[in-house]
């Protein structure tokens, strides 16, 4: 081989490796996001496993790191957070334009609880009116959704739309209903946080709802997502603040380097934040379902439109994924 020769295959390969390099750093890149999305959507699908099971909510808190105010790198979760309470043996309920009458097995037979009963009946149906004194949610007959209630004066009535509800429909059958009782617990149950991959971020300042939610989460927000025993989004909460989800929410799974400061700068290289890099994923949450669904962002040009607008033309290829709609 002659020198010429050599020279001519060392420029071939370093034409190659200039060719390759940011190919391959891209592809490193979106396999490290991609298992990243995996993780927090694994996290929110063994929280909601969970509740099922246990009967019992769980929470998962994304919390910011403390010198990054929109970057998350620890997934804690909470054990708890409600208790479950069903009825005495002896006690049903019906509900009557949205409130609750209490009935109990007596002489052979249910009865509406009117006057005296014995002693040992009547202890339950005390033990039932204090289960609805302090509020919360109720199921009945272990099957539908769980309905918001309130006691005042001893009258305990079912929050709107349902306080016109009646239940069972039919009024001429004898029986009536076991309730399940879910309220906030006095305690809870704090297990070791599960932990981003090196280098990758749950990145706030692209994450949130649309509608009744934020539509971004601001710096510093602690968010929590709380799972209920039937398996939807309960709750979510963003600093204190309680909201009630009716829309997908939507977080950014992006590189460490690709968040924003306050003044919207980044510390990569090419000036690229999480919003616009392909190597971005989208983890998708339906509040109703439970359900957790991870897609890739659909990169689009930095500045096109207004900020807000930018969000949500690259969360639209998450949501169509989401309705089956695109691939992994």
């Amino acid at each position: 081989m002659t020198l010429v020769e050599l020279l001519v295959v060392v420029a071939i390969i370093g034409v190659l490796l200039a060719i390759s390099v940011p190919i391959l750093k891209t592809m490193l890149e979106s396999r490290k996001t991609s298992n990243a999305a995996q993780v927090l959507a694994g996290t929110f699908r063994h929280a909601r496993m969970k509740s099922i099971q246990e009967q019992t909510s769980y929470a998962v808190r994304l919390i910011p790191f403390e010198n990054a105010p929109t970057a998350v790198i620890q997934l804690p979760m909470q054990k708890g957070g409600t208790i479950e309470i069903v009825n005495p043996p002896n006690v049903r309920v019906r509900v009557v334009a949205g409130k609750i009458v209490f009935y109990c097995f007596h002489e052979e037979q249910w009865q509406q609880v009117t006057g005296s009963l014995p002693d040992t009946l009547q202890r339950e149906v005390n033990a039932a009116r204090k289960h609805f004194v302090r509020g919360g949610s109720v199921q009945f007959n272990r099957l539908g959704r769980f309905i918001n209630f309130s006691t005042d004066d001893n009258v305990t009535t079912l929050l709107s739309p349902y306080n016109a509800l009646n239940l069972p429909e039919d009024q001429y059958t004898s029986d009536a209903m076991e309730y399940r009782i879910s309220r906030p617990a006095t305690t809870a149950t704090w297990l070791p946080p599960v932990v981003m991959p090196y280098g990758t971020i749950v990145d706030l300042a692209f994450s949130g709802g649309g509608d009744k939610v934020p539509l971004t989460f601001s710096a510093w927000d602690e968010v929590v997502v709380t799972f209920s025993p039937m398996g939807n989004v309960d709750e979510l909460s963003i600093n204190g603040v309680s909201y009630k989800v009716n829309e997908i929410l939507y977080f950014c799974v992006g590189d460490w380097d690709r968040q924003i400061d306050v003044n919207n700068n980044t510390l990569s290289e090419d000036g690229i934040s999480n919003l616009v890099a392909s190597a971005t994923y989208w983890v998708t949450l339906h509040p109703k379902t439970g359900i957790v669904h991870t897609a890739k962002n659909a990169a689009i040009r930095s500045g096109s439109g207004t900020p807000e607008q930018a969000i949500r033309d690259a969360r639209k290829t998450a949501r169509e994924h989401f309705f089956n709609v695109g691939e992994d």
